[in-house]
C-alpha cells in the first residue's frame, strides 16, 4: 500500500483525501474501528437532540474511488515497523510504504462513571454512542453532564434548547477552563443559566445510584441529583496504546516534529494522537488543527523536504445555541490582557499580548474580525496600534491601521467552525 491511514476522524479523513489529490497515481487505505467514517463529531449534540438528521453529520460520502479503500469496524492492534505492517483485530495484516497515524483520542471516564452494567451512561465521542443516546433520551430526560469543556458545554446548550432538564458538573470554578478565562467564561455560564441549565462548578461526581439496572441519581459535592441519563464529557487522551511496542512513543506520547514526522521517516501523525515537539511540547487538540494537520501530513508523506506546520494555535469556533464564541488561545504567563465589553449586548472580547504581539484571547457574543485577529496572532508580528481598537467589533477597524495590518483586508483568512 502506498499510504495507509489509521483513523477515520477529521484528521485521518483529511489525510486520505489530501493524499489522493496530491498523489493521484498512488493508493491509500484507511482503517478505523468505527462502522462509519467522515462525520462531524462536533455536531453530535445537535444530532442527539433531534435537530439535525443523521445524513447532515457527514462531510464525506463514498465516491467509489478504486485507489481509495476503507476498512471499517476493525481495530489496529499493533504496528510492526520492521515489517512495515499493521496487525488488525481480525487477525489480518496490512503492509504499508508510508503510514499516517490519526487515531485520535479516547474518552476519559472517571472511575465512578464506569460502573459496569448500568444503562443510561454515555460518552460524547462516537456516532454509535450518539445513536444509542438519541433513542434513550426521550424516555429518560433528566440529564447530567460531567465535564464543562467545549464538548460538555455544547451538549448542555443543545439539549436544554429542547426543554430537557440538564445539570452540568465541572470540577474547576468556571466553565471552559482549558479555553477561556473566568471573565470570558462568565458569559457562557450566564447563557446556560438563562436556558435553565443547572451548573455545579467546583464539583466532581462522587457516587451513582441505579434502579432496575438504569442510572437514577448522581452525587456531586455532597448533594444527590436526579439523573436518568449521564453524559461523560470529561476530556480525552491520545489513543496510542497500540503503539506500545513500536518504539515510537516517548514517555507514552507520540511525538512528531513540526512537519508532523515521527522518529520513523516513513511515518507521520496528526490530530489528537500527537504531541508536537519543538522548543516546547504542543498539544493543539482542536477540530481545525486536526483538519489542517491531516492535510499537511498527507502532502509531506513523499516529500524529501517536508513543510512545517505554520500554525500551532488552538483557535476554535462554536455556537452555543445562540451564543457565538471564538477561542484564540488561553493566556500565557506574563501576558497583558486588553478587554472590550458591552454587557447590555452580551459581548465580552479580550486579547492577550506580550511585547505588542497577540498570544491569545477570546470573543464571546460578537466574533467580528475573528479571522483577522487569528491571522495577526499567527504571523506573530508586533502590532503598532492600540489593542483596544482591535477589540472593538467594527468591520472597518483594520482599514485605519498601518499598511502591514491593513493588508489583511486583501487576504482571505479562513477560520474553521
Amino acid at each position: 500500500m502506498d499510504c495507509v491511514v489509521i483513523g477515520g476522524g477529521v484528521a485521518g479523513m483529511q489525510a486520505a483525501l489530501s493524499f489522493r489529490k496530491a498523489y493521484s497515481e498512488k493508493t491509500v487505505t484507511l482503517v478505523d474501528n468505527e462502522s462509519e467514517v467522515g462525520y462531524y463529531r462536533t455536531l453530535l449534540p445537535q444530532f442527539m437532540n433531534r435537530t439535525l438528521p443523521e445524513n447532515k453529520l457527514f462531510f464525506w460520502q463514498d465516491q467509489d474511488d478504486p485507489r481509495f479503500t476503507i476498512i471499517s469496524g476493525v481495530r489496529v492492534e499493533s504496528l510492526e515497523r520492521e515489517n512495515r505492517a499493521l496487525v488488525l483485530s481480525d487477525g489480518s495484516q496490512i503492509p504499508y510504504r508510508r503510514l499516517i497515524i490519526a487515531s485520535g483520542g479516547r474518552p476519559v471516564i472517571p472511575p465512578v462513571c464506569g460502573a459496569a452494567g448500568i444503562a443510561g451512561v454515555f460518552t460524547v465521542r462516537s456516532l454509535t454512542t450518539a445513536r444509542a443516546a438519541r433513542v434513550w433520551l426521550p424516555q429518560h430526560p433528566e440529564v447530567v453532564i460531567v465535564g464543562g469543556g467545549l464538548v460538555g458545554v455544547k451538549t448542555a446548550a443543545y439539549l436544554a434548547s429542547q426543554d430537557i432538564p440538564v445539570t452540568l458538573i465541572e470540577k474547576e470554578n468556571h466553565l471552559l477552563p482549558q479555553a477561556l478565562s473566568s471573565q470570558a467564561a462568565k458569559l457562557a455560564e450566564e447563557h446556560l443559566l438563562r436556558n435553565k441549565v443547572q451548573l455545579l462548578l467546583g464539583s466532581t461526581i462522587e457516587d451513582i445510584q441505579s434502579s432496575s439496572g438504569s442510572i437514577s441519581a448522581i452525587k456531586a459535592s455532597g448533594q444527590w441529583v436526579n439523573c436518568r441519563t449521564l453524559f461523560v464529557a470529561a476530556g480525552s487522551v491520545p489513543e496510542v496504546t497500540f503503539l506500545a511496542d513500536s518504539g515510537l512513543l516517548r514517555e507514552g506520547n507520540l511525538e512528531v516534529n513540526r512537519a508532523l514526522q515521527t522518529t520513523d521517516a516513513n511515518i507521520f501523525a496528526a490530530g489528537d494522537a500527537v504531541t508536537i515537539v519543538e522548543r516546547d511540547n504542543f498539544t493543539p487538540w482542536t477540530w481545525p488543527q486536526a483538519a489542517v494537520q491531516g492535510q499537511l501530513a498527507a502532502h509531506n508523506l513523499y516529500l524529501p523536504a517536508p513543510f512545517s506546520l505554520s500554525c500551532l494555535s488552538r483557535v476554535n469556533a462554536m455556537n452555543l445555541h445562540g451564543l457565538s464564541l471564538v477561542v484564540l488561545g488561553i493566556p500565557v504567563e506574563g501576558a497583558e490582557r486588553c478587554v472590550y465589553t458591552n454587557p447590555a449586548a452580551g459581548v465580552y472580547r479580550e486579547l492577550y499580548q506580550v511585547d505588542g504581539r497577540i498570544v491569545g484571547g477570546a470573543l464571546v457574543g460578537d466574533i467580528t474580525n475573528a479571522g483577522k485577529l487569528h491571522w495577526m496572532m499567527n504571523i506573530g508580528d508586533r502590532i503598532d496600534t492600540d489593542f483596544t481598537e482591535l477589540l472593538e467589533p467594527r468591520l472597518e477597524t483594520f482599514a485605519k491601521m498601518s499598511p502591514s495590518c491593513a493588508k489583511l483586508n486583501q487576504r482571505a483568512v479562513f477560520l474553521p467552525s
